[in-house]
């Protein structure tokens, strides 16, 4: 399940209401479930994080051992393996293992925000500011972290997205991080919540948990 500090939403929810009446929108930065695999990887068993990928075999291309295998997929889960998992749900590789992970309480961490100007000043749309987001993207890429969600606020609507933001998801290419909106339609009781915006038009509501670290 995806996890935001309760620092994060703080300051996302407070860029939203700051901006009211125009909407507000900014990145979320954080770590990927294959970031979170790669760090492991890397610090526990010395595998350099470039040969590792989405389909590599945990075994033959990363010479993992079963046990090895089984303390990642345990750190990303707090959920201890069961003896004979690995060969019976077919975790062969990087992918496999992800999907299982992530069908078993893990999730991408959020670890930070960034404001980003709504060049639109409007109250019914958003325009990121593009040399804003390109140093978002490269702050992302120094830290070592991923954009996981895009945020913005719908100030006189509810948290769902329109039209209009599921067809400029579709349009940017912007597909794999989620999306966090902000109503305040209601000012007194801002509603948040997340969703996945699919190639093909798709909206899928997502959890997401909290986190008291910052």
């Amino acid at each position: 399940m995806f996890l935001f500090s309760t620092q994060s939403i703080k300051e996302m929810t407070g860029h939203c209401l700051a901006e009211n009446p125009n909407e507000a929108c900014g990145v979320v930065l954080g770590k990927t479930l294959l970031h979170q695999f790669k760090d492991i990887c890397a610090n526990e068993f010395s595998i350099e994080r470039g040969v590792i990928l989405f389909d590599s075999h945990l075994i033959n291309d990363l010479n993992l051992t079963h046990a090895n295998i089984k303390k990642i997929i345990t750190t990303l889960t707090n959920v201890p393996l069961e003896t004979g998992a690995l060969e019976t749900r077919k975790i062969m590789t990087v992918l496999d293992s992800l999907e299982f992970v992530a069908q078993n309480g893990g999730g991408d961490i959020a670890t930070s925000i960034v404001r980003i100007t709504n060049t639109a000043k409007s109250p019914y749309r958003y325009q990121m500011d593009p040399l804003e987001f390109l140093d978002a993207d490269k702050k992302a890429e120094r830290l070592d972290l991923g954009i996981v969600a895009f945020y913005h606020s719908h100030t006189h609507s509810a948290a769902y997205p329109s039209d209009t933001d599921v067809r400029l998801a579709i349009e940017s290419g912007w597909t794999d991080p989620y999306y966090v909106l902000v109503s305040l339609e209601n000012i007194d009781a801002h509603e948040i919540k997340m969703y996945q915006i699919n190639v093909d038009g798709t909206v899928i509501e997502k959890n997401y948990s909290l986190s008291n670290c910052s």
